[in-house]
């Protein structure tokens, strides 16, 4: 076996409130990967799941089918609920998070 490449994969999870009066409650995850790359360790960050979402406090169903059918009942009613989550996602994830997992990442292949 030739190893050829490395790479360290850490998931991330944050509350957001978003929405008037912070209508709207979820916990988002997102995906941080360190990888050898020609300047040394790079990272990229990908949005992975959201859950345990939350109308006006009440829980809305879990799995896809009930968090598509609140889109759409919100979409009904002028709400974008994922122009709402992209925008609050937009650096939730901090350079200083990223820099935490090069150092892991770093200090793994020592």
């Amino acid at each position: 076996m030739k190893i050829t490449g490395k790479m360290l994969m850490v998931n991330v999870e944050n509350e957001i409130t978003v929405g008037k009066n912070g209508a709207v409650e979820a916990t988002v995850e997102h995906q941080i990967m360190a990888y050898e790359s020609s300047d040394g360790v790079d990272v990229d960050v990908d949005f992975v799941d959201i859950r345990d979402i939350k109308f006006l406090g009440m829980p809305i169903e879990t799995g896809y089918e009930a968090y598509n059918k609140f889109k759409r009942q919100m979409s009904e009613l002028g709400v974008d609920v994922d122009g709402l989550i992209d925008g609050v996602c937009v650096g939730l994830v901090t350079e200083c998070d990223t820099e935490k997992v090069k150092l892991m990442f770093s200090q793994m292949n020592k």
